[in-house]
Protein backbone atom coordinates (compact mmCIF):
# COMPACT_ATOMS: atom_id res chain seq x y z
CA UNK A 1 0.00 0.00 0.00
CA UNK A 2 1.17 3.42 -1.08
CA UNK A 3 1.15 6.44 1.14
CA UNK A 4 -2.31 6.68 2.71
CA UNK A 5 -4.19 9.83 2.39
CA UNK A 6 -4.24 12.23 5.54
CA UNK A 7 -7.69 12.64 7.20
CA UNK A 8 -8.38 15.84 5.28
CA UNK A 9 -7.28 14.75 2.05
CA UNK A 10 -9.96 11.83 2.99
CA UNK A 11 -12.74 14.13 3.68
CA UNK A 12 -14.64 15.02 0.86
CA UNK A 13 -18.68 16.01 2.76
CA UNK A 14 -19.59 18.74 5.01
CA UNK A 15 -20.12 15.88 7.69
CA UNK A 16 -16.81 14.24 7.01
CA UNK A 17 -15.28 17.67 7.77
CA UNK A 18 -17.36 18.41 10.50
CA UNK A 19 -16.44 14.67 12.20
CA UNK A 20 -12.72 15.57 12.08
CA UNK A 21 -13.02 18.83 13.54
CA UNK A 22 -15.31 17.49 16.43
CA UNK A 23 -12.97 14.49 16.96
CA UNK A 24 -9.52 17.01 16.71
CA UNK A 25 -11.76 19.64 19.36
CA UNK A 26 -12.62 16.73 21.84
CA UNK A 27 -9.17 15.47 21.52
CA UNK A 28 -7.20 18.71 21.55
CA UNK A 29 -4.74 17.65 18.54
CA UNK A 30 -4.17 17.02 15.21
CA UNK A 31 -3.42 14.04 13.53
CA UNK A 32 -3.19 12.17 16.78
CA UNK A 33 -3.25 8.27 17.79
CA UNK A 34 -7.05 8.63 17.71
CA UNK A 35 -7.19 10.65 14.43
CA UNK A 36 -4.75 7.83 12.75
CA UNK A 37 -6.97 5.31 14.77
CA UNK A 38 -10.02 6.50 12.82
CA UNK A 39 -8.26 6.47 9.43
CA UNK A 40 -6.49 3.42 9.47
CA UNK A 41 -10.11 2.01 10.71
CA UNK A 42 -11.68 3.36 7.80
CA UNK A 43 -9.62 2.55 4.79
CA UNK A 44 -9.87 -1.38 6.60
CA UNK A 45 -13.48 -0.95 6.30
CA UNK A 46 -12.93 -0.07 2.68
CA UNK A 47 -10.63 -2.89 2.00
CA UNK A 48 -13.09 -5.30 3.91
CA UNK A 49 -15.83 -4.15 2.10
CA UNK A 50 -13.99 -4.42 -0.85
CA UNK A 51 -13.05 -7.94 -0.80
CA UNK A 52 -16.59 -8.70 -0.06
CA UNK A 53 -18.40 -7.13 -3.01
CA UNK A 54 -20.32 -5.23 -0.49
CA UNK A 55 -21.66 -1.51 -1.11
CA UNK A 56 -21.59 0.73 2.13
CA UNK A 57 -22.33 4.16 3.03
CA UNK A 58 -18.35 5.41 2.78
CA UNK A 59 -19.67 9.25 4.10
CA UNK A 60 -21.25 7.11 7.05
CA UNK A 61 -18.20 5.45 7.66
CA UNK A 62 -15.98 7.70 7.47
CA UNK A 63 -17.76 9.71 10.12
CA UNK A 64 -17.84 6.78 12.52
CA UNK A 65 -14.35 5.72 12.25
CA UNK A 66 -13.49 9.28 13.39
CA UNK A 67 -16.25 9.65 16.11
CA UNK A 68 -16.09 5.43 17.09
CA UNK A 69 -14.04 6.36 19.82
CA UNK A 70 -14.27 9.72 21.11
CA UNK A 71 -16.62 8.63 23.89
CA UNK A 72 -12.65 7.93 25.74
CA UNK A 73 -11.92 11.78 25.94
CA UNK A 74 -12.90 13.52 28.79
CA UNK A 75 -15.18 15.82 26.83
CA UNK A 76 -17.37 13.94 25.80
CA UNK A 77 -17.97 11.28 28.70
CA UNK A 78 -21.17 11.66 30.57
CA UNK A 79 -20.38 8.84 32.79
CA UNK A 80 -22.17 6.54 30.97
CA UNK A 81 -20.16 3.96 28.42
CA UNK A 82 -17.80 5.38 26.43
CA UNK A 83 -19.66 3.59 22.93
CA UNK A 84 -23.22 5.18 24.29
CA UNK A 85 -20.82 8.71 24.52
CA UNK A 86 -19.29 8.27 20.87
CA UNK A 87 -22.86 7.86 19.75
CA UNK A 88 -24.26 10.51 21.18
CA UNK A 89 -21.44 13.07 19.97
CA UNK A 90 -21.96 11.04 16.50
CA UNK A 91 -25.77 11.47 16.25
CA UNK A 92 -25.02 15.20 17.80
CA UNK A 93 -23.44 16.42 15.10
CA UNK A 94 -24.93 15.01 12.23
CA UNK A 95 -28.41 15.35 13.01
CA UNK A 96 -27.55 19.02 12.98
CA UNK A 97 -26.43 18.66 9.11
CA UNK A 98 -30.05 17.16 8.25
CA UNK A 99 -28.91 13.52 8.48
CA UNK A 100 -32.37 11.28 8.53
CA UNK A 101 -33.29 9.07 11.37
CA UNK A 102 -32.66 6.10 9.49
CA UNK A 103 -28.79 6.91 8.66
CA UNK A 104 -28.71 8.48 12.11
CA UNK A 105 -29.40 5.45 13.52
CA UNK A 106 -27.13 3.43 11.45
CA UNK A 107 -24.47 5.23 12.70
CA UNK A 108 -24.62 4.92 15.95
CA UNK A 109 -24.94 1.59 15.77
CA UNK A 110 -21.57 1.45 14.18
CA UNK A 111 -20.26 3.44 16.25
CA UNK A 112 -21.94 1.77 19.87
CA UNK A 113 -21.43 -1.56 18.64
CA UNK A 114 -18.05 -1.34 17.22
CA UNK A 115 -16.67 -4.00 20.31
CA UNK A 116 -19.77 -6.26 19.91
CA UNK A 117 -18.33 -9.98 20.32
CA UNK A 118 -20.67 -11.25 17.91
CA UNK A 119 -21.21 -10.39 14.41
CA UNK A 120 -23.55 -7.56 13.67
CA UNK A 121 -24.20 -8.02 9.89
CA UNK A 122 -28.23 -8.31 11.32
CA UNK A 123 -27.64 -4.57 12.11
CA UNK A 124 -25.86 -3.53 8.42
CA UNK A 125 -22.66 -4.03 7.00
CA UNK A 126 -21.04 -0.60 8.11
CA UNK A 127 -21.89 -1.77 11.97
CA UNK A 128 -20.12 -4.78 11.41
CA UNK A 129 -17.62 -3.35 9.15
CA UNK A 130 -16.07 -1.16 11.53
CA UNK A 131 -16.62 -4.00 14.07
CA UNK A 132 -13.99 -6.14 12.09
CA UNK A 133 -11.68 -2.82 11.42
CA UNK A 134 -11.15 -1.88 15.23
CA UNK A 135 -10.35 -5.40 16.17
CA UNK A 136 -7.72 -6.02 13.46
CA UNK A 137 -6.54 -2.58 14.47
CA UNK A 138 -6.45 -3.23 17.95
CA UNK A 139 -4.76 -6.82 17.21
CA UNK A 140 -2.28 -5.23 15.43
CA UNK A 141 -3.29 -7.74 12.27
CA UNK A 142 -3.45 -10.47 14.35
CA UNK A 143 -6.83 -10.97 13.85
CA UNK A 144 -7.07 -9.93 9.93
CA UNK A 145 -11.18 -11.31 8.76
CA UNK A 146 -9.19 -12.46 5.59
CA UNK A 147 -6.75 -9.70 4.80
CA UNK A 148 -3.59 -10.79 3.76
CA UNK A 149 -0.99 -9.75 6.80
CA UNK A 150 0.69 -8.01 4.30
CA UNK A 151 -1.58 -5.48 3.26
CA UNK A 152 -2.47 -4.87 6.85
CA UNK A 153 1.56 -4.55 7.23
CA UNK A 154 1.54 -1.56 4.51
CA UNK A 155 -1.57 0.26 5.89
CA UNK A 156 -0.07 0.19 9.37
CA UNK A 157 3.25 1.78 7.94
CA UNK A 158 1.42 4.15 5.63
CA UNK A 159 -0.84 5.61 8.64
CA UNK A 160 1.51 5.54 11.34
CA UNK A 161 0.71 3.41 14.95
CA UNK A 162 2.83 5.05 17.06
CA UNK A 163 1.72 6.14 20.06
CA UNK A 164 -1.44 4.29 19.48
CA UNK A 165 -1.15 1.77 22.45
CA UNK A 166 -0.11 4.49 24.94
CA UNK A 167 -2.83 6.55 23.55
CA UNK A 168 -5.65 4.21 24.08
CA UNK A 169 -4.22 2.90 27.11
CA UNK A 170 -4.42 6.70 28.91
CA UNK A 171 -7.85 7.14 27.64
CA UNK A 172 -8.61 3.61 28.67
CA UNK A 173 -7.32 4.00 32.39
CA UNK A 174 -9.33 7.40 33.07
CA UNK A 175 -12.22 5.12 32.11
CA UNK A 176 -11.12 2.49 34.56
CA UNK A 177 -10.74 5.05 37.40
CA UNK A 178 -13.95 7.48 36.40
CA UNK A 179 -16.50 4.93 35.61
CA UNK A 180 -14.87 1.80 36.17
CA UNK A 181 -17.92 -0.46 36.13
CA UNK A 182 -19.01 0.52 32.84
CA UNK A 183 -15.71 -0.97 30.70
CA UNK A 184 -16.68 -4.64 31.14
CA UNK A 185 -20.24 -3.34 29.63
CA UNK A 186 -18.94 -2.35 26.59
CA UNK A 187 -18.75 -6.39 25.13
CA UNK A 188 -21.98 -7.34 26.95
CA UNK A 189 -24.76 -6.05 25.12
CA UNK A 190 -27.18 -7.56 27.65
CA UNK A 191 -25.97 -5.40 30.14
CA UNK A 192 -26.63 -2.50 28.23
Amino acid sequence: MEASPSAEELCETEAERASLARLRELASETDGPLERHGVRAFLLCLELAARGGLTVDRELLLCAALLHDVGLLPGAATGDLYVRDGRRVAEDLLVTLGWPTGRLTLLGETVERHHEVRSQWRRGAEVELLRRADLIEVSAGVVAFGLPRGRIRGLFRAVPREGFFRGIGVLVVRVLRDRPSTLPRIFAPSQR
